[in-house]
C-alpha cells in the first residue's frame, strides 16, 4: 500500500463522513431482517480489495439499513444523534488506537479519560470521588452494582471477591417497575439473581414512593433479609419520571442500603432550571450512572459510573499480571476501576463534545429538550384524536391516537400499535412505544440537538393521520 492509495482513501473517508454528518432523509428503516441480511451478505473474500474502495463498499452495502438515528427526526427510545465535534474526535482516535485500559498504552488518552469525568462530575454537580468511563449505560449499571455488591459484602462481613457470592446471607435489592432492565440484567451477571429484586409499584406519577420503599424494607428487616441495595431512576425508560431521590436518600441512610441512581439521561436535568429541583439529592447516591449517548449526543456506547467511595470501587476490580510492567512514572491503570482490559478511546470523543459546546451549549440543549417535550405535551392536549397519558416529567412524552368516545382495551393498543409500526416503515420520523398500565402508547424521547419544533408537530400530525386511516 502506497501513500497514495492511502491518500485516496482518507480523501473518500472525509467525503463520506460529510455527508454523514448531514441529516439523514429517513428516520426509519423499511426493511426487515432478512431485507437487510440480503444487503450486506456475501462469501468471504479471497482477494484484497483496494484500501480506497473498502469504505465505498461498506457505504453502499448498508446504506439502506441504517437506522435514521443522526436527524431530529429520531425520537425512538432514548437515543441522541452524534455531535459532529464528537464524531470527527472519534474519527481520529481510532487511527491513532490508544488503549486507555492501561496506562502504558495510551498516557495521554488516560490523562484525558480523567479530565472528562472531572469536567461532567463538575457539570451535573456529582461530587463522587472515583469514576470511569464505560461502554455505554449498562456497562456503568453493571459497575455501579458490582461496587454496591462488594460494599454489601463488607458491611456483612465478606469478602465477595475473594469468598463469592455464595459467601453472602440473604439480602434485598430494591428498585420501582420502571427500573431500566439493564440494572436487572446487571443483578444477574453479577450471581445475584433476581430473586433478590423487589419490583416495588409507582404511583400516578410514576414515581417510587419512599413511604412504599419503607414499608419493603421493614417487612424483609422482618423476615430476616438485609436491606442492601436501591436503585432509584432519575428520568425512567418509559416516561421519564424522576424518584425523589432525597426523600429516598433518607431511607437508605437510616437502613444502611447502598443507593444507587440510574441517571442515564435524567443527570442532566441538574443543568435544566425549571426542572432542576427534579434531581436534587442525587449528590447523596453512593453511585450515579450516566449514559452519553443520549443528552450528551456522543457516539452510542459512551457510559459514565461515578462512585463515592474510591477505596471500595478499586477493591472491587483491581488486578494485574506479571505481564503488565508498570513503568517509572506511570498514572492509573483504568482497567483498575472497570471491566474491560482494553477497550478504544472513548474519552477523546467525549473531550471534543464538552469543548465544543462548553457549560452553556450544554445547558441550552438540555433546557431546549425540555421546552420542546413541554411543548408537545401541550399540543396533544389541544388535539381531540391524542391524549395524553402520563405527566410530561423531563423529555419524554407519553401520547396515543383515541378518537373521542373510544374505549381503551386491546383494540385501542391494538390500533397505536400499528400507528406506531407505520411510522417506522414510512420512515419519515420515528418514535417507539411502551406500555404503561392504561395500555400502549408512543413514546417520542428528545435529547437530540437536532429536534426541533417542527419535527414534534409533524409527529402530532402523522399520528392523527395514520390513526384516521385505519
Amino acid at each position: 500500500m502506497g501513500d497514495g492509495d492511502l491518500d485516496a482513501a482518507v480523501g473518500r473517508l472525509a467525503e463520506l463522513l460529510r455527508a454523514a454528518l448531514d441529516p439523514p432523509s429517513r428516520a426509519g428503516v423499511d426493511l426487515d431482517a432478512a431485507g437487510v441480511r440480503a444487503l450486506v451478505d456475501a462469501p468471504l473474500p479471497e482477494k484484497s480489495l483496494p484500501l480506497e474502495d473498502v469504505l465505498d463498499e461498506l457505504a453502499r452495502r448498508t446504506g439502506p439499513g441504517l437506522a435514521g438515528t443522526a436527524g431530529g427526526r429520531y425520537l425512538g427510545y432514548v437515543t441522541g444523534g452524534v455531535l459532529p465535534s464528537a464524531a470527527i474526535a472519534q474519527a481520529w482516535a481510532g487511527a491513532v488506537d490508544q488503549n486507555p485500559g492501561l496506562w502504558a498504552l495510551g498516557p495521554a488518552a488516560t490523562a484525558v479519560e480523567q479530565l472528562v469525568l472531572r469536567w461532567l462530575g463538575e457539570l451535573l454537580e456529582l461530587p463522587h470521588r472515583s469514576a470511569v468511563i464505560t461502554s455505554g449505560g449498562a456497562g456503568a449499571n453493571l459497575v455501579c452494582l458490582a461496587v454496591a455488591r462488594q460494599a454489601v459484602g463488607r458491611m456483612l462481613g465478606v469478602d465477595v471477591g475473594a469468598d463469592g457470592v455464595a459467601a453472602l446471607p440473604p439480602f434485598a435489592v430494591y428498585g420501582s417497575a420502571e427500573m431500566h432492565f439493564t440494572n436487572v440484567k446487571a443483578l444477574r451477571t453479577l450471581g445475584l439473581g433476581t430473586r433478590c429484586l423487589r419490583s416495588l409499584p409507582v404511583g400516578a406519577d410514576y414515581r417510587l414512593d419512599p413511604a412504599v420503599l419503607e414499608a419493603a424494607i421493614e417487612q424483609d428487616l422482618a423476615e430476616g433479609v438485609v436491606p442492601g441495595i436501591v436503585v432509584a431512576a432519575a428520568g425512567s425508560p418509559t416516561t421519564g419520571a424522576v424518584d425523589p431521590l432525597r426523600e429516598i436518600a433518607d431511607v437508605c441512610a437510616r437502613h444502611g442500603a447502598w443507593l444507587h441512581v440510574d441517571a442515564a439521561f435524567g443527570a442532566f436535568l441538574r443543568l435544566a432550571p425549571r426542572l432542576r429541583a427534579l434531581v436534587d439529592g442525587i449528590e447523596l447516591a453512593d453511585s450515579v450512572t450516566v449514559d452519553g449517548h443520549k443528552w450528551l449526543n456522543l457516539p452510542t456506547g459512551t457510559g459514565f459510573a461515578y462512585v463515592g467511595d474510591p477505596e471500595l470501587h478499586r477493591e472491587t476490580f483491581t488486578g494485574t499480571a506479571g505481564y503488565l510492567t508498570r513503568q517509572a512514572g506511570a498514572g492509573d491503570d483504568l482497567h483498575e476501576l472497570g471491566v474491560e482490559a482494553s477497550r478504544p478511546w472513548r474519552g477523546a470523543a467525549a473531550w471534543a463534545a464538552l469543548r465544543h459546546l462548553g457549560r452553556e451549549g450544554v445547558v441550552d440543549l438540555v433546557t431546549r429538550c425540555c421546552d420542546l417535550a413541554q411543548g408537545l405535551g401541550r399540543l396533544v392536549e389541544e388535539t381531540p384524536e391524542l391524549d395524553l397519558v402520563a405527566p410530561v416529567a423531563s423529555c419524554v412524552v407519553c401520547f396515543r391516537y383515541r378518537p373521542v368516545g373510544t374505549e381503551e382495551g386491546e383494540a385501542l393498543d391494538a390500533l397505536n400499535r400499528a400507528i406506531q409500526q407505520r411510522l417506522a416503515q414510512e420512515g419519515v420520523l420515528l418514535a417507539t412505544g411502551g406500555m404503561l398500565p392504561s395500555g400502549f402508547c408512543l413514546r417520542p424521547a428528545i435529547v437530540h440537538w437536532r429536534t426541533t419544533a417542527d419535527d414534534l408537530a409533524l409527529l402530532a400530525r402523522e399520528v392523527v393521520r395514520l390513526g384516521d386511516l385505519q
